[in-house]
């Protein structure tokens, strides 16, 4: 679709949906070295932010690392199954299909309990509609494995209210 490849591929839509990559590819590589604390983290167009117990000398070395091997074609990187896409998109699935089996209850509670069970039915059918459809709109959309031109330019670590986060700052080769 002519509009949705122009969004796409809008400056800014390019280096956040890079950074998006370079994230997961670098909470796989964090993952593949041993990091078993609970990590996430949330891209934008500077870069991306890691939230969890790391030090910022692993955190930066795993980037690196996720930045090389996404540039030299290991674009599966790029796709990670805790995405929030993958939450998103099963939960739309499972809450439309459960929207369409209430339909028709107007209003009336004794309906509304008697199609309960088939509005959770579809959702649960919905979710597991939506489950493949995450990792492919990763893939198509909301990630770009392209990250050739791309550098780290630092890593910063702060404290939130207790909790440990790194900034990964990225920026665009000169």
């Amino acid at each position: 679709m002519p509009i949705i490849d122009n969004i796409l591929n809008q400056d800014l839509s390019v280096r956040v949906r890079s950074n998006h990559a370079l994230e997961h590819a670098t909470l796989h590589v964090l993952q593949e070295n041993g990091i078993k604390t609970q990590l996430g983290g949330i891209s934008d167009v500077g870069g991306f932010w890691i939230y969890g117990e790391a030090s910022t000398d692993i955190i930066l070395t795993a980037a690196q690392e996720a930045l090389t091997r996404l540039a030299d074609g290991e674009n599966e990187l790029a796709v990670h199954p805790n995405c929030g896409t993958n939450i998103a998109v099963g939960s739309l699935v499972a809450g439309s299909l459960a929207w369409i089996g209430m339909l028709g209850t107007r209003g009336r509670l004794s309906r509304k309990l008697r199609r309960l069970p088939l509005a959770v039915l579809l959702g649960l059918i919905g979710y597991q509609i939506g489950r493949p459809l995450g990792p492919k709109l990763q893939k198509q959309v909301t990630t770009n494995a392209n990250v050739k031109g791309l550098e780290i330019a630092e890593v910063i670590q702060y404290d939130a209210l207790g909790r440990t986060v790194h900034r990964v700052s990225t920026r665009l080769a000169r």
